[in-house]
């Protein structure tokens, strides 16, 4: 399981290593022949994102001056100047971080 999941390291691979795979062998627990390998570092990244969400959430909280409890956007990567916008206070009040009219955006939102 992912608690117990030791990453190889380069001393870990043995100096003969043979490997046989078993014809005709499906395993019918697994859900579309899923290893429980490359899923827990995917998603269990996203903890950390969400994580830094939920701390931006109870910052904005503290602050009696604001209304913050309305939802608010957060996107990813979650950089330094991102998350210390998103608290908002007295001094993220004072920074303007919108778009410029007259910029264009090089990304489609889809």
């Amino acid at each position: 399981g992912p608690s117990t999941y030791k990453i190889p390291t380069f001393d870990s691979i043995p100096i003969e290593f043979r490997v046989s795979l078993l014809r005709d062998s499906p395993n019918k627990k697994a859900i579309y022949a899923s290893k429980a390998v490359g899923e827990p570092p995917l998603f269990l990244a996203a903890s950390v994102f969400f994580a830094i969400k939920d701390a931006i959430r109870a910052a904005r909280a503290q602050h009696k001056d604001y209304d913050m409890k309305e939802l608010f956007r957060l996107d990813s990567p979650a950089t330094q100047e991102k998350i210390r916008n998103a608290c908002v206070d007295k001094f993220t009040t004072l920074c303007v971080t919108g778009v410029p009219e007259n910029c264009k955006a090089w990304s489609l939102r889809v």
